[in-house]
């Protein structure tokens, strides 16, 4: 078992959703695109929303291959800790200040971070560090204390690959109900 900050560092943003003149326009990855668990990359920038951000803010809330973004913040503690794993880098895009951004400095497999991220033992620490009343948050410092357990690089491959067939089997099987449903309503 490992803790996140002893395999990666967590980022906080200070870009808004506001324009301003004399900034340069970037994409913004908002907080509903990784509650959504939106597949974000270079093909899907068009659907963001676009604002400015100063030289200083581009620098220091890019998005590179292996970033992870995190909610933070909920309505309940159960609910914090959404996550959308980068899978290339991304141009001219920068996550909002409602977002978390850890990086990895050490070789992850991109689907097992995706996984690894959404096990009920992850959440289950996620909520417990919540804290609030009205609107529950994480620190950044209690996101680094959430303990991973991390295999080799070849077995996260494996536990990645074997996950994913899963999921593909789960959606082969729904598509197969959704159309069986739709034939018998004619």
């Amino acid at each position: 078992m490992k803790k996140l900050g002893e395999v990666g560092r967590f980022q906080t943003s200070s870009v808004d959703k506001l324009s301003k003149e004399n900034e340069i326009e970037v994409h913004l990855v908002n907080y509903m695109n990784v509650y959504r668990h939106e597949n974000i990359n270079n093909n899907t920038l068009s659907n963001l929303q676009i604002v400015t951000a100063r030289d200083k803010q581009i620098v220091t809330s890019d998005l590179k291959k292996g970033d992870i973004l995190f909610t933070p913040s909920s309505e309940t503690p159960t609910d914090i800790g959404h996550s959308v794993v980068i899978f290339e880098d991304l141009d001219n895009t920068l996550f909002s200040y409602h977002l978390m951004r850890f990086r990895p400095n050490i070789k992850l497999d991109l689907l097992y971070s995706h996984y690894f991220c959404n096990i009920p033992s992850v959440l289950k620490q996620l909520s417990s560090y919540a804290t609030g009343s009205t609107r529950f948050t994480i620190s950044v410092g209690n996101f680094s204390k959430i303990k991973i357990s991390l295999p080799s690089f070849e077995e996260q491959q494996k536990i990645a690959n074997f996950l994913s067939s899963i999921d593909k089997s789960i959606d082969n099987m729904t598509n197969q109900i959704d159309d069986t449903v739709l034939f018998k309503k004619g």
